[in-house]
């Protein structure tokens, strides 16, 4: 997915000891994980300069993450003619819609990273959602406010009263005991898209704070990859029933190492 040739350092993380998982499940709704992974991520050191190489990849993270994740038929081609404000033909509007609108709250996610501005909070999720999700959930940057299921699971994610405390607690939760960043990001994606804090387009919103923590600490990007996506569902898919985040850490672990193992110099 990148192809940048800049001074850069790889940084292998391992996790560091984690809070008990009686302690996740509490503050997570049901999530937790036992990880022994170790992660191999480039790490450029400023995230402004992570930020632009976030944008120089936009066409392949947006064709990767919609494809992957929303069965967006965009082909990668139509996808950067698409981003670069051009028609094409055999898309829907619905189609060519959510590949503008996902392109957009990719731009504010690297404009909030160069003016120090991106918290993990509500006000910033729901920031990112009003973008991703603009005319294609019920209703886009705010809370969901009914329930709602998830397709092909018995899991039933958190009634809507109880999400404005959940998320608040939950990020918290994860930014003040996991210190690796890492480690967080991941987190923060598993508990956004579990929890079903929106309408639609969870998993998009999820997949930008978690690049927004991986960019403010200076790390390359990172989401789904479309030749995966038969493997990511079927281990999302037991994460849901489960709470159990354990399998969905490895996969991530694998995925950085799939993206950009041999692709920079």
């Amino acid at each position: 997915m990148i192809g940048f040739k800049n001074k850069i350092s790889y940084v292998k993380m391992s996790f560091n000891k984690l809070p008990s998982q009686e302690r996740m499940k509490k503050n997570l709704d049901g999530m937790f994980w036992d990880s022994g992974e170790e992660f191999e991520l480039p790490n450029i050191g400023d995230p402004i300069k992570a930020s632009r190489i976030f944008l120089s990849n936009l066409t392949p993270f947006t064709w990767n993450s919609l494809s992957t994740l929303e069965d967006n038929p965009a082909t990668l081609p139509q996808t950067a003619t698409i981003l670069a404000g051009q028609s094409v033909g055999g898309l829907s509007i619905d189609d060519l819609m959510q590949v503008k609108h996902f392109s957009d709250g990719s731009k504010i996610l690297a404009k909030l990273i160069r003016d120090n501005n991106f918290k993990l909070d509500i006000d910033t999720a729901c920031m990112i959602h009003s973008y991703v999700g603009k005319e294609e959930a019920l209703d886009w940057g705010v809370l969901r406010y009914s329930n709602v299921t998830i397709q092909g699971t018995e899991y039933l994610p958190p009634n809507p009263e109880e999400l404005p405390a959940l998320m608040k607690s939950g990020f918290a939760f994860l930014g003040e005991e996991v210190d690796n960043p890492i480690e967080r990001a991941i987190a923060v994606f598993l508990f956004m898209s579990r929890s079903q804090f929106f309408f639609d387009a969870n998993k998009r919103t999820s997949t930008l704070m978690m690049n927004g923590i991986l960019l403010s600490n200076g790390y390359y990007p990172l989401t789904v990859l479309k030749k995966d996506a038969e493997q990511f569902y079927a281990k999302l898919s037991r994460f849901y029933e489960s709470g159990n985040a354990t399998d969905m850490f490895a996969y991530f672990a694998n995925l950085a190492k799939t993206t950009y193992q041999g692709r920079l110099k």
